[in-house]
């Protein structure tokens, strides 16, 4: 399943449900410019003022693969959106093209920004933003025009996470584009255990990653699926276990104070690549006990997220490490199959008395930038003003209005956006509020689904468990509150674009990382050749990455 596009942003959720589907350039300082008073920022203005006469922007659209056999091209013009935003902005879109999927929307922005012919208005990539701060094509210092029309909704919105995302669009000490910010908290690692299989067989709540293992052993050998064969799966594991989502291990590896694949700051506040710290060899002695064991599928390393997920629909398996959406998919299945099973979403267990922290890293989808002859370059921040308006302002006729069905609804066909990084977990709490209350009217039309799903899901019907899993009482927004309350996110401290060394080996790294934690799961290659394991990352460029990471966080 690519998850990109089942849950790419968090409006789409409910699609999830019902589908299931050389250096960056940032060499000075990088920090985002705080706002500063000027003459411009006192202007007397009206910052959403209608363009009279209506003035016409260009720019291009990329049409997700969830939507491409419902797409039509007329759409863009007849939406809620495009009729709102010329009648209350004056804003005319047009589009440049049309790209059908990721993969043809970067190779036609990517040539647009190699032949010079950019729209108006772009969106681009991390790496393209890169390129282009390099190039005389785009504006270079949008941060007066930013403080100057954004709205206190959108500056709310956009800085919910902090300056972090603003950050990363900041080259030289300038901001040249403003982030599609989403949420890095939705990025956590949880641990999901069947509840009924723990009370069937008479066991306590893991507290600690050796209570963990003991229950995992029990779920092998004591039959608690009741069918008095020795067929059960203690843990779901798929090959590809350093990627989050479904079956992963990066919650293993948190529980033990390790974050693989991600840069963080050692004693010295030096950034070091965490897969090859110390922490990381026992977390791999866990997993390789459990294999050994016989804890684990034997051919897990055959098994890719997809094919692991099947041991949830076959009722065969009793703790799994995942996405907050797992209670969506695949543990749904479970339920819906067999109607006692009972998944719960627990927060992350710890190997000693300190805190396991769960990995995110920035969630910016994309960025957007604005052409350097363009005359209008606030109706950028103009369109963001009114995406957030009608999606997190005070009118819920007007939510209704322009999102609707989230399933079907104009919100996929506006481009210009911005996402709360709470946006999940205030819908939890909106809905947990209604439940205590009684009172619906504060809910707007996406939480009302939560809602009135769950309360089917209580009444009797299996087939809307997964929004009481993952919104409801119970479910993984209630572990990931205490982890919003606890700060116990620990934020990926690279988020530049890929280095010149990384671009060229990066990829050789990560697949070299993979085979040893492989074998030494499989306990086909030894722990003791750790620190063998380290320097020949070293020798295959992770030491110059390392040097070139640090160079950044030095200038950012």
């Amino acid at each position: 399943m690519d998850k990109k596009v089942m849950f790419k942003v968090s409006a789409v959720l409910t699609l999830a449900v019902a589908a299931l589907a050389g250096c960056s350039g940032q060499n000075a300082s990088n920090k985002s410019p705080q706002p500063t008073v000027s003459a411009a920022v006192n202007e007397n203005i009206d910052p959403n003022a209608k363009y009279d006469p209506p003035i016409e922007v260009s720019t291009h659209f990329s049409v997700g693969a969830s939507f491409a056999d419902k797409f039509k091209d007329e759409q863009l013009n007849t939406n809620v959106f495009a009729k709102g935003q010329l009648e209350e902005l004056g804003i005319k879109l047009t589009y440049k093209w049309i790209a059908r999927g990721d993969d043809q929307s970067f190779q036609k922005s990517s040539v647009a920004i190699a032949s010079g012919d950019i729209p108006e208005i772009m969106v681009v990539t991390k790496e393209q933003l890169a390129t282009l701060s390099k190039t005389d094509m785009i504006h270079k210092d949008l941060a007066p025009i930013y403080e100057k029309y954004a709205s206190k909704l959108t500056k709310d919105i956009m800085h919910e996470e902090g300056d972090i995302a603003f950050d990363s669009a900041t080259f030289n000490g300038k901001l040249i584009a403003i982030p599609n910010t989403d949420s890095s908290g939705d990025l956590a690692s949880f641990l999901w255990i069947r509840l009924d299989w723990l009370e069937k067989l008479n066991l306590e709540t893991p507290k600690s990653m050796d209570d963990l293992y003991n229950v995992i052993r029990a779920f092998v050998e004591r039959d608690p699926d009741g069918n008095n064969k020795k067929d059960t799966v203690g843990l779901m594991l798929n090959k590809d276990f350093l990627s989050p989502g479904v079956g992963d291990a990066v919650g293993i590896f948190n529980g033990f104070h390790a974050y693989p694949k991600s840069w963080v700051k050692d004693d010295s506040g030096n950034l070091v690549y965490g897969s090859v710290q110390p922490e990381m060899k026992e977390a791999l002695a866990y997993l390789q006990k459990l294999y050994k064991d016989g804890f684990i599928e034997q051919d897990f390393g055959a098994k890719d997220s997809g094919k692991a997920a099947e041991l949830a629909g076959a009722n065969r398996v009793g703790v799994e490490f995942g996405a907050m959406w797992n209670g969506m998919y695949p543990l749904q299945a479970t339920k819906e199959n067999f109607p006692n099973s009972d998944w719960r979403a627990m927060a992350l267990l710890s190997n000693d008395d300190k805190p396991a922290r769960p990995q995110v890293k920035l969630n910016v989808a994309n960025y957007y930038v604005v052409k350097k002859e363009f005359q209008h370059p606030e109706a950028l921040i103009k369109l963001l003003n009114f995406w957030t308006e009608k999606n997190w302002g005070s009118s819920k006729e007007d939510y209704d209005k322009y999102i609707g069905n989230l399933d079907t609804g104009a919100a996929h066909l506006n481009q210009i956006r911005a996402w709360p990084s709470k946006k999940n977990m205030n819908a939890h709490l909106h809905v947990k509020e209604a439940f205590a209350t009684g009172d619906t009217s504060k809910l707007n039309s996406e939480e009302k689904s939560y809602y009135d799903n769950i309360v089917k899901f209580k009444a009797g019907d299996n087939k809307v468990a997964q929004f009481e899993k993952v919104f409801g009482e119970t479910g993984s927004f209630a572990i990931m509150d205490q982890y919003y309350t606890k700060n116990l996110f620990m934020m990926d401290q690279y988020y530049g674009a890929s280095t010149e060394t990384m671009k060229n080996k990066m990829s050789t790294i990560v697949k070299s990382e993979m085979e040893y934690y492989t074998k030494v799961i499989m306990g086909s290659e030894s722990l003791d050749k750790f620190d063998t394991f380290v320097a020949k990352l070293n020798k295959l460029g992770l030491e110059q990455i390392t040097k070139e990471v640090n160079e950044w966080n030095k200038n950012r």
